[in-house]
Order: structure tokens, then sequence, then C-alpha cells
């Protein structure tokens, strides 16, 4: 279903492609603290579950602050080891493995299909640019639903280095055909904003808890608090 002609104009008079992150954007990891609450119960459960999310992205920033790569795969499962060891939990053989799965099963946030179909019917071409691997970006769209909506799936594989090294973003421009400025990330999290803008992409923040943004970068050229408000705030 994603658009392939008559793009939206971009601020250099070409194209805009709309980039998409995958992970806490258009897919809730956090979904995941059902399954871990069952397992060692529901105190534990949460707690493990924002702790898995949290020591993924640390580890994937300091992996590339190291000059260092392990995939996304690898990173996900260290740090469930680390979200395990710290709430005390112990998971029955196959479990912890099992829970790593689960990223390619993660459900869509309510409000990811009518903003991508009405995207879509705007003429907008969307992509994914994700942390995950291609085989997870793969998985994760069509379990999810979503993979009929985009042609273009980027993955920081293609560079070893995560979000926000300058090299994913640059790389993504490359992939796109385009100029950083015509492309426009749209990202949940604010780090990833950050990254983008320096990179010089322009950067929409979908902003579902109210947080306010970081203090080390230029702020996000638009803010929505709900992917369905984005179509609107673009001007579509």
């Amino acid at each position: 279903m994603a658009s392939t002609t008559g793009h939206p104009a971009g601020a250099a008079g070409g194209r805009e492609v709309l980039a998409f992150d995958l992970y806490g954007t258009l897919v809730d990891p956090i979904a995941i603290a059902g399954e871990l609450g069952r397992l060692l119960g529901d105190a534990d459960g949460r707690e493990a579950a924002g702790l898995w999310r949290s020591k993924q992205l640390e580890y994937s920033f300091r992996l590339t602050a190291m000059g260092r790569y392990e995939d996304f795969c690898w990173v996900t499962a260290r740090a469930l080891d680390f979200a395990l060891a710290s709430v005390g939990g112990r998971l029955p053989d196959g479990q912890a493995e099992r829970l790593v799965e689960l990223y390619d099963h993660l459900r869509p946030f309510p409000d990811a299909v009518p903003a991508l179909l009405a995207l879509a019917d705007l003429k907008y071409e969307l992509a994914v640019l994700s942390n995950g691997t291609p085989a997870m970006i793969g998985n994760c769209l069509d379990n999810s639903g979503l993979g009929e909506f985009f042609g273009q799936r980027i993955s920081v594989d293609e560079v070893r280095a995560f979000k926000p090294s300058p090299l994913v973003y640059r790389h993504a421009a490359e992939r796109l055909s385009v100029t950083a400025g015509q492309v426009r990330l749209v990202t949940s999290n604010a780090f990833d904003c950050v990254g983008a803008s320096a990179a010089g992409m322009r950067t929409v923040w979908v902003n579902r808890s109210a947080a306010p943004f970081d203090t080390i970068g230029a702020q996000p050229d638009l803010t929505v608090p709900a992917l369905d408000r984005l179509p609107a705030a673009l001007g579509g």
C-alpha cells in the first residue's frame, strides 16, 4: 500500500520520504510486560520489561561509542539477561529465547494503521529506519500487519552502528536516493529526533506520554501526541 508516485514535495522541491522508527513508534515493545508478568509475577514483570527496554538502548549506545558492533538480536538478548538478573528472575529453559523472539510479534500501536492508511492516501512514500536486523524488521512488520505500507526497510545492520550515529541517517538518505533534508524521521524516541536533526533530516516526535523533550539538541520540527494526528500536522 506504500505509495511510490506523486510524492509530496520536500524542502528542496523534490520528493519527501517519511522514515519511521519501528520499536516504540509503530509497535509496542513494552507490551511484552504481560508475558514477563506471567512468568515472573506482575510487579517483577513490569520492572523487568522496563529494564529490558532501557538496557537494550543503553547497550546499543555504548557499543557504538566503543566502535564495536553486535546486532540488535544479540543486544536484545543481553539486555534481557541484565533485566532478569536485576529482579532476581529465573526462567525455565528456552523461555529467554522465546521472549527475544517476541520482538518478531510485537503489536502495532492502535494509532499506527489509521496514520499509515491516511499517509498512503496522501501519496507519501513511507520507509522504516530501525535498529533491528533485516530479519527482525521484516518479521515484525509482516507479523504486525504493517508490512504492506513499507517498500523500503532500512536496518542499521547495513552500517554496523546504532542510532543516533550520523552514519545511520546518512545511509538512510543514500538508500532512499534523496538528500537528508528530504527525509522526515518519525519517531517516539527523543534521542532519535536529535540524531536525525543533527544529520540534516527534518523530524516528527510522537510524544504519546507528554514527556519533556531532550535538552541537548534541536527541538523537533513537529510534535504530535499520537501517530494518527500526523497527517493533519503535515497539512494533509
